[in-house]
């Protein structure tokens, strides 16, 4: 693996901030993150918004220790990725993986800076997919690795045993701060969604479909003529959506939504929340026992009118 990882390490960068600078000159540290070089000519980097967020000054230093200013582009913190950008000449990107169908068991290779040890380079398998974020207002999808991560590692780059970037490095689960072999990181689809917006626009503009969604009951499969307990069940349809445009109804299930298979009712809210207004996709649902295909454009979260509130739980999202 040594003359593959040596490209990928020239491609992962270490970052480090301070967050403020007072005027008796007392200088608060921010911290040490770790970024990933995706465009060469550009100097376009992606790293977790939480490194850079409070940020008032960015250093980025590459593995050839050359250190540059960074500026940022674009941050989403529902994603907790950011976008930042550096002038300089030979740099080296990271190929996206051609292929976003990760599963449990492929081997992986984590990159980054932990506890500011430039440089290093961990190795382990995808212990699980769909991973829940911790807040229920973020975006994210988390591939789990067993390979170990630590602070310092956040943002840095998972990648395949082909050398190629599957994730951003973000979060770990841990009773002591470090690496315990539960680490987590954004995915590639995720991740390539999120810097198209932010280079261009700054932020992630998120649209809706317009209805209530909940997870399919174990008792209702035969009334809904369903084999499977997979997709998100509409609970209700709110006037105006782009799912009323097309005809959607109250206990359709989606099973596919812009190309992507839509597992559970979470699973259907980070493919919305990837999709920005007014863009047009494809959705896949079931109703009656028979699969249906259709074209909808997304449209703005601006989209309030009160639900039928028996359909309504606490576990019953909006998207």
């Amino acid at each position: 693996m040594a003359p593959l990882l040596k490209d990928v390490m020239a491609s992962v960068v270490s970052i480090n901030t301070i967050d403020s600078q007072a005027s008796d000159g007392i200088t608060s540290y921010g911290g040490i993150g770790s970024g990933v070089i995706i465009d060469a000519d550009k100097g376009l980097i992606i790293t977790n918004d939480h490194v850079i967020a409070e940020a008032q000054d960015i250093t980025v230093i590459l593995s050839d220790r050359r250190q540059y200013n960074g500026v940022v582009l674009g941050q989403d913190p529902e994603t907790d990725l950011a976008l930042l950008q550096i002038t300089a000449d030979d740099l080296s990107a990271l190929p996206f993986s051609k292929d976003d169908d990760v599963q449990v068991g492929d081997y992986v290779i984590a990159v980054g800076n932990p506890f500011g040890l430039s440089s290093t380079v961990t190795s382990g398998i995808v212990s699980a997919i769909g991973r829940e974020g911790d807040s229920r207002t973020s975006y994210t999808d988390f591939i789990q690795t067993d390979a170990s991560i630590n602070p310092g590692n956040s943002g840095g780059a998972l990648v395949n045993s082909n050398g190629e970037l599957i994730g951003i490095n973000a979060a770990i689960v841990s009773r002591t701060g470090s690496g315990s072999g539960i680490g987590f990181a954004v995915p590639l689809y995720i991740v390539r969604h999120v810097v198209k917006q932010l280079e261009t626009y700054g932020i992630v503009d998120r649209g809706t479909l317009g209805v209530m969604i909940t997870a399919i009951p174990h008792d209702r499969t035969e009334d809904l003529q369903l084999t499977s307990l997979e997709g998100a069940l509409i609970a209700d349809i709110i006037s105006g959506g782009a799912a009323e445009a097309i005809g959607l109804q109250v206990n359709d299930v989606i099973t596919h939504f812009a190309g992507r298979p839509i597992r559970d009712s979470s699973d259907l809210r980070y493919a919305v929340g990837l999709v920005p207004p007014g863009e047009e996709t494809n959705i896949r649902y079931i109703r009656e026992g028979k699969s249906s295909d259709q074209t909808l454009t997304v449209k703005p979260v601006l989209i309030t009118q009160p639900v039928s509130l028996p359909l309504v739980t606490r576990d019953t999202p909006r998207v």
